[in-house]
């Protein structure tokens, strides 16, 4: 972008001076929890208000188009995608995150991203999702099965619980997929 990348302590910094209630989701909260992160172009976050984050993103990054849709709100510049404000409205499993969250610190801001589980449940609809292209699902397997290396503590009744959000039944689709990166097998989505 102009060789200025659009940090998610940034995007954070901005919502949290708006007083707009966000999570962290996509790479940048999986690297919170890979221990071997990961680049990435644009910054994902769910937000509570998804109009007043808006404002507050345009007046920020004067910079970049916006694009509304029913489930985001997508800033541009020019054709690379540079954030992303994931309206709950359109996802069960994202008004649950913005409640199921921890704080880090990037570049001295306090960023809200969700628990381990919501972080798995997140990167398990981004690869159920049928609008979603191939080669993204398949970095998104590897995120999942990167968390999972990295985490021996799951709390695999919230995640199932989680993952029925997604839609009826991938509770125990998530679990399955779990257990298969834990045994090192390639995961089937």
């Amino acid at each position: 972008m102009h060789g200025k990348e659009i940090s998610p302590a940034a995007v954070a910094r901005t919502l949290r001076l708006a007083k707009v209630r966000y999570v962290l989701v996509g790479a940048h909260a999986a690297n919170g929890y890979t221990g071997r992160p990961r680049t990435t172009v644009d910054v994902d976050v769910v937000v509570q208000f998804p109009k007043k984050a808006a404002k507050a993103i345009a007046r920020e990054f004067p910079r970049l188009q916006m694009h509304d849709t029913p489930v985001v709100i997508r800033f541009m510049e020019g054709n690379t995608e540079a954030i992303d404000l994931m309206k709950p409205a359109g996802s069960q499993l994202w008004a649950r995150l913005l409640k199921e969250t921890r704080e880090i610190r990037l570049e001295g801001e306090r960023v809200r991203i969700p628990l381990l589980e919501g972080v798995l449940a997140a990167k398990f609809a981004a690869m159920a999702s049928p609008y979603r292209r191939p080669a993204d699902k398949q970095q998104d397997g590897a995120d999942f099965m990167r968390i999972i290396d990295a985490n021996a503590e799951v709390d695999l009744d919230l995640l199932r619980e989680l993952g029925d959000l997604v839609y009826g039944g991938g509770g125990a689709f998530v679990l399955k997929l779990l257990a298969d990166a834990r045994a090192g097998r390639r995961l089937e989505f």
